[in-house]
This record gives structure tokens, sequence and C-alpha cells, in this order.
């Protein structure tokens, strides 16, 4: 049975029923074991240690349960797993957890539904575990995985340790993964007992995203951008530590004579006192020019950044090793800009006085629109939308000479939108509410998650700020100097605009709550409503309603117009019909007189006393062929006589012979048999060159 929350009816269908019932109620931090591509969805099996995938699309305005299929991997983790990562080609699937990764290679679709293998119940898959700790024994954890976009078979991946370590791993297909390279990006943790480790410290890597590839200069000349070749582009990593500092990682991993070089840290400005906190657990980079960087922390607040290159002098260009520091770390040239912070509500909590909940917080990016991303976290699921992307896309792709007039602006800031909420003040401190998995199925688009109940939630995101562009149907000669106006709609959108959301609330049922703290939750929600959504509709209202009085005065104008316009078209009409008569007769004039130019100039040109140099030439030219042809035919006449009276001379000696029987001697033939041969040569030469001369002749 459908609901708000499941209009697909997930929860109905057997898979789900199935990972319902394999989800232990130990998950106490947001994990994402749901992945979704090409309208395929897959969903990780704890009980079954399998991945369950299912054709999304194929559900939709269908009643009965659709069939799904299970992925059994040959060496299945024996790790918990906590997240699931597919490659770009959807042809290798990582799962991995704080103690280890498997690289699952997935098999061939094909048949109606592009099921795995024709439609299998359950598939077969190779899979292989990675070494990535050493030992069941060792303090190693696995920090983050992400597969490497510059890859050019999609298939190495990047591990990132707690130990402050990235491995780089090449798994292809049908083969054995390897360990290709190891590097560091920070110090060792070895501390005694009794001092604060690094981790403690905020000194660990904790998250790391790839920024916007650069293509690398060698030996300080500028490259030509288009005809660069592959090796030459390098993807820089983005390190984000506990503490809120980020690294960067530069040089082409994939490359073995190219070594890592890590830079850091990146300075952020304007500078504040705590470093823009000092709680940080997530980092994701938006493919832009520049990249636009974005630092989630604990407490809920997000800042978004941009990448940019920092004027510093030479003396202010040092490495860490310079100030004591038992690490060496190159000075950067980069720093991160932060124009903006945007602070999402973790839970629904009613005044000011609530204690404010915390938790890691993770992102997620929109393969389909770039304009916005998702937070997913113990609290719930926030959206939130960053115009700042199309500024920059704006001003990169203009090509007025007057480019300062397309500079981004923070007029349109960033706005966060609470969808999926699973705490409130009442829920206990240690009652854990996760998002258990996270996935986006297009076109629409509709967010699928997993709560930390089991129950799946399927609902459908509406972009309020997106503005669609409208094509201009002439061209403008300079768009400098064209006023723009703001569009009604993007003026009622604004007005739409709203601080504050109200979500989705699934909270567990394990707890009963009193009338009191239901009240409570009802008197917000309309608190919420009043002040947010109603006040605003109602000045809408007000808005369309002035627009609409306006719009008839201008029908009413209009029509007006148009009837001056129909006296004025039946006129022109008129007018239009006699100069067509006039032209009519005009043009007949103009044809005559254009024929009768034309036999004037034909007759002058015959009668012209003088020929020009090129024709006297080719008169002569001709004179010259005529009396070869008349020399050659003379010659040919001469000959037929002669081959008519050799004609007569061989049949009287065949006579002869037939009454006579002569025998010659060999000289006598070898002579007689090399005259004829060079008197047909001479023939065929002669026939030839008349053929030659008269085929001169008749061109």
């Amino acid at each position: 049975m459908t609901s708000c929350t499941d209009p697909l009816g997930l929860n109905d269908k057997k898979l789900f029923k199935e990972l319902k019932s394999s989800l232990s109620n130990v998950a106490k931090d947001t994990r994402n074991i749901l992945e979704i591509r090409d309208d395929i969805l897959y969903v990780w099996n704890t009980e079954k240690c399998c991945i369950l995938s299912l054709n999304v699309t194929v559900i939709r305005g269908k009643n009965e349960d659709v069939p799904y299929q299970s992925l059994q991997p040959t060496d299945p983790p024996i790790f918990e797993v906590t997240n699931l990562l597919i490659n770009e080609t959807i042809t290798q699937l990582a799962l991995w957890g704080n103690l280890g990764i498997a690289v699952v290679q997935l098999p061939k679709r094909w048949g109606k539904e592009a099921k795995f293998q024709g439609g299998k119940d359950v598939v077969s898959c190779l899979s292989h575990n990675l070494n990535v700790c050493c030992s069941q024994l060792s303090t190693t954890e696995v920090r983050k995985v992400r597969w490497h976009p510059g890859s050019a078979t999609d298939s190495h991946l990047v591990v990132l340790t707690s130990d402050n370590v990235f491995q780089l791993y090449e798994c292809e297909i049908h083969n054995v993964p390897k360990l290709t390279r190891t590097w560091k990006i920070g110090p060792t943790l070895h501390s005694p007992s009794k001092i604060p480790n690094f981790t403690s410290l905020g000194d660990t890597a904790v998250d790391f995203d790839f920024a916007t590839p650069t293509v690398k200069q060698d030996n300080d000349k500028n490259v030509d951008i288009n005809k660069a070749s592959w090796r030459q582009i390098e993807w820089p990593i983005l390190v984000l530590r506990g503490s809120g500092d980020v690294l960067i990682v530069r040089g082409n991993v994939l490359i073995n004579q190219n070594k890592p070089v890590t830079f850091g840290t990146l300075s952020m400005y304007p500078p504040t006192v705590d470093n823009y906190g000092i709680d940080s657990c997530s980092i994701m980079c938006l493919q832009t020019t520049p990249p636009l960087v974005i630092i989630a922390e604990c407490t809920g607040k997000i800042y978004h950044a941009i990448l940019l290159n920092e004027n510093l002098e030479d003396d202010e260009k040092k490495t860490w090793s310079q100030f004591g520091s038992t690490y060496s770390l190159h000075t950067p040239e980069e720093a991160l800009y932060v124009y903006e912070c945007v602070e999402m509500e973790l839970g629904l909590f009613y005044d000011e006085n609530d204690k404010k909940y915390s938790c890691p917080i993770y992102l997620h990016g929109d393969r389909e629109n770039r304009l916005r991303y998702f937070c997913s976290h113990n609290a719930g699921i926030h959206v939130v939308n960053v115009p700042m992307v199309g500024q920059l896309n704006d001003y990169i792709n203009v090509n007025d000479s007057n480019v300062d007039l397309y500079l981004p602006n923070l007029i349109k800031n960033s706005s966060a939108q609470y969808l999926l909420s699973t705490r409130t003040k009442y829920t206990g401190k240690e009652e854990a509410t996760p998002i258990l998995g996270f996935g986006l199925l297009q076109e629409p688009c509709i967010l699928i998650a997993v709560l930390h109940t089991g129950v799946v939630i399927d609902i459908s995101v509406v972009d309020l700020y997106y503005i669609p562009k409208i094509e201009l149907t002439a061209p403008v000669p300079s768009s400098s100097k064209k006023v723009t106006k703001e569009a009604f709609d993007t003026y009622i959108k604004q007005l739409l605009k709203r601080e504050t959301s109200q979500p989705i609330t699934k909270i567990g049922l394990r707890k009963n709550l009193t009338p009191r703290e239901y009240l409570e939750l009802l008197y917000r929600a309309t608190t919420v409503f009043r002040k947010q959504h109603f006040v605003r509709h109602d000045k809408v209202q007000a808005e369309i309603g002035k627009k609409v009085r306006t719009l008839k005065a201008l029908k009413t104008h209009q029509l007006k117009e148009l009837e001056n316009l129909s006296e004025m078209k039946k006129h022109l009409h008129e007018k239009v019909g006699s100069l067509a008569e006039r032209y009519e007769d005009i043009k007949d004039k103009q044809e005559e007189l254009a024929r009768r130019a034309e036999e004037v100039l034909t007759l002058v040109h015959l009668k012209e006393p003088n020929m020009n140099p090129v024709e006297r030439a080719e008169c002569k030219e001709i004179k010259k062929i005529a009396d070869k042809v008349k020399e050659l035919d003379v010659r040919l006449e001469q000959l037929k006589k002669k081959k008519a009276s050799n004609q007569v001379l061989i049949s009287n000696a065949e006579k002869h012979i037939e009454k006579q029987e002569i025998i010659f001697k060999q000289s006598q033939i070898t002579s007689i048999t090399t005259n004829l041969t060079n008197m047909g040569k001479s023939i065929e030469e002669l026939i030839n060159r008349a053929k030659t001369l008269r085929e001169k002749v008749d061109l």
C-alpha cells in the first residue's frame, strides 16, 4: 500500500522486506549501503553477504511484486560493510568498512529489463579482498575510499587510512588487485599512552575528494589544454583533517614516474579565530572552474569556499620543517576563500534553549544537477542549493569583452532544505537514528533512503530554485549594453524562499511520546507553516493579483492596438496589390530591355574587326594542324595504294604457289619475314598517327 513517503510502494516489495529483516540494530552512525546507477538499485544484504539489485523503473506503474537479483561475491567480506561504491563505467563495485575493502566485478546485463546475465536469480560475481589493514590486530582503519576519476580503465581505487597514508590499488577486470603506490600526508600516529595522540588533536585525515583536473606544466612552459595528453592531466586531491585543515596532493599518482607532493595547510580567507571550526568531518569538491570546495562540520555548519591561487612573497614560502615540525609539507600556492556558511538544523527543536545535536555529516553530489548536493546524517537528510555553481559557469562561458559585468555575486545565497527528519528534542541521546542508505533516481529526481528502522523512504525532490533558461530568438549585438529585467517567476521564487523548512518526520516506534510531546511537535510544524509558508504565500498571492490586474489593463490596451493594426493591415494589403501590379509591369519592361541589350552586345562582338592576341595565336595553331592533316591524308592515300598493290602481289603469289611449290632457303625465309614485320610496323605507326591527327582536327 503506497503512502506519501512511499509512492513507489517499495516497502511492500520482497527485496526491501528481506533487507529490513537482515538489518541489525547495532548501527549507531550513518552509512550508505545503497547505490543507484542507470535506474538499477544496489543494496548490501548483511545477513546473506550478497548484493541485491532491482530495476526501479520497472516498479513504476505496477502493483505486483517485481523479482530481484542477488549478486553473490565469490569471496564475501568478513568485515562489517558500511559503504557501497560503484565506478563510473558500472563495471566494478567496492564494498568497504572500517576494517577492510572488497572489490566485486559486476557481470554483463542484457535482455528486456537489462538484468544481469539475462535474469538469473543468483549471479556469482568475482570478488577480491584488499589487504588494507595488515592484520586483524592492527589499529589501522579505513577512512575513505573513492574511485580515481582520471583512470583510463576506471579501475584505480584510492584509499585513505587512519594513519595518514594513501594507498592506490589497480583493480583491473579479471585480474587480482594489486597495490601500486602508497604515500604519506601526515605524521605517523605513534605516541605514549599518557600523551594525547594525533587523533584527539585533530591532526588525522578524515576525508578527501578530487578537485577539478589541471594540466601539468612541463619545464615552466605553457601547455595548450586542447593538445595536452592524458598523462599531463592531473587530479589534485583535497584532504580534510579533523581540525578543519585542508591539504592538497598534486602529481599524477597513476604514473609510477611521478611522485605525489603534499602541500598544506591551505590558508582560509577571511581568517577567523577558530579557523572555521575544529570538528570537521566531510569534504566535497564540485567540479567547477575554479573548484568550489564544501567543508562540513559535525555541528551542522557547512562552509562554501572557492579554491584560488594565493599571492605570497618569496620570504613567506616556507615549509613546515622550518618551523620545527617533524613532518615537512610544501607551502601551497592555493588558498580557500570562504564566501558563505550554511547552518543546518540537525533534528526538530522547538526553541533556542533546546540542546543542539551534533553528528557526522556525509556529503552526496547530484550527478544530474550540479547546482545542489545532499547531506545525510543521524538526524535525517538535507538538500543544499548552491547558486554559485551556475554563476561560475556563466562567468567562464561568457564571450563578451566586459567580463567584469558577469562576476559572481552573493545576492543569491545558498539555502538548506530539511527533507527528512529522524530526531526530535524528545529522542534519547543514546538512541541511534542513522540513515543506512541513500540514492537518487533521476528523471524525475526521487530520493530513496533506508532508515535505521528498515523503512524505505522514496520522495520526489523538487527544485524550488530552478529557473529555466530562455533562449533568445534574435541575437543581441552587445550584452553589456542590454538592460536586464528580473523575470516574474524568478521574483515569485525569491518571495517563496524560506529560511526554515518542515521536513517529513520519521521517528522510531520504540518510544511512545506523550500527548503533550505530540502537541508540541504539531505546534512547531504549525508555527513553521504560519511564519515561513502562509505569510509568503499571502504575499505571493497579492503580487500575483497585482500582476493580473496589470496584465488585464495591458490586454485591453493591446486589443485596441490590434483593431488599429487590423485597419492598417487592410490598407497595406490594398497598397501591396497596386505595388505588385506596378512591379510586374516594370519587371516585364526590364526583361525586354535586357534582351535587347544582349542582342546588341552580340552583334557588336561579331563585327569586331581585329582579333586579340590569344585568338590570333590559336588561329595560327589551327592552320598548322590543318596543313599537317592534309599532308597525312596524302601519305595515307599512298599507303592505301601500296597496300592494295601488295595485296594483289600476295594473291598472285598465293595462286602461283598453288600451281608450283617453291622451296625457299632458310636465309630467304628469314629475310622475307623481317621485311614483312618492318612493313607491318610502319603501316601500324602511320595508321596511329593518322588517327591521332584526325582526333586533333575534330577538337
